[in-house]
Formats: C-alpha cells, structure tokens, sequence
C-alpha cells in the first residue's frame, strides 16, 4: 500500500515497497531512454545569432511518446500540432523525470520530496506513465499480452494519494 503524508512545511513522504520503488524506477528509466533515443534524432536549424532549434525530422510514431504528446497538448489535436509541439514537450518530459530519478531512494523505500515542485513532477510523471501505458495497450486493455488494469489501478493510487497530500499543503 502507498502511503503519502506532509511532511514539514513543504515536503511529503511516501512510504512504498522495495518492489513498487524498483517499478517505478524502471518506468523512469525507461521513458528517459525512449525520450533520449527520440531527441537524438532531432535535427538541428540554425534561428540566428548562434542558436539553434532542434525539430523532429518526422511525426511521431511510438505510440508511448505519442501518448505524452496527446497528454501535453491534447488528444484532439493534428499531427502537425504534435509535431511542432514535441521538442518543448519531450524536453520538459525528461526534466520531469531527470527530477523524479533524483528524488528516488537509494537503498530504502521510502521517498522524501522536499518542495512541492518535487511533487508537482511525480504527478506529471505518473500521468506520463499511464499515459504511455494506455497508448501502447491493445484493445483488450494488454500490453505484450500482460493486462495492464492493475497496473493502472496502481499508478492511479500513486497519483490520488499524492494529490491528496498535495491538497493538504498549507498556503501563506
């Protein structure tokens, strides 16, 4: 069972399993190895001065970062949409979860997020997660024909009990 809780005046703990604490760090590890692997093929346009903008090449086929794109920008919106808006989106992804990886404990189970942008990342890093999970399900709701239903019903206890802490922060 996840437990989330205050913790100070900006913080929160969660207490999880060994187990739970190594999923989710493979899920991290894996969406900042996909994310990496997409951006590196990016190319880059020189914009002026010195800078340069680096654009996907092609529209996005993998259904996970597809499903980021849909999360950030919308479900309905064209392709073209998600094209110019995967750069700034995949890149905002990976800081999000290079913060997530940071926050992960090391030897124990127990997670201390120090600030509410901490928290503010693993919710958008567990959203991130169903998101993929869901967009590479098939329509019998499974994923290398593994059902995904309790891992979805986890995550989603992940996020509430999160959210629920979160609700209970003190503002000034």
């Amino acid at each position: 069972m996840i437990c989330w809780d205050r913790c100070g005046q900006s913080g929160y703990v969660g207490v999880f399993s060994r187990h739970e604490i190594t999923v989710l760090d493979s899920y991290v590890t894996g969406l900042l190895d996909l994310i990496e692997h997409r951006t590196a093929s990016y190319a880059a346009i020189a914009v002026g001065a010195g800078r340069e903008v680096h654009v996907p090449t092609a529209a996005a086929e993998d259904p996970r970062i597809i499903a980021i794109l849909e999360d950030e920008v919308g479900v309905d919106e064209p392709d073209w949409v998600l094209t110019i808006s995967e750069g700034p989106c995949l890149f905002r992804a990976r800081d999000l979860l290079a913060l997530m990886r940071s926050t992960m404990p090391g030897g124990d189970s127990v997670v201390h997020l120090r600030s509410r942008d901490e928290a503010d990342a693993w919710l958008q890093c567990v959203q991130y997660f169903l998101s993929s999970i869901t967009g590479a399900a098939d329509l019998e709701g499974r994923v290398k024909g593994k059902n995904v239903i309790p891992t979805v019903t986890w995550l989603s206890e992940v996020s509430s009990t999160l959210r629920l802490a979160v609700a209970r922060t003190v503002t000034v």
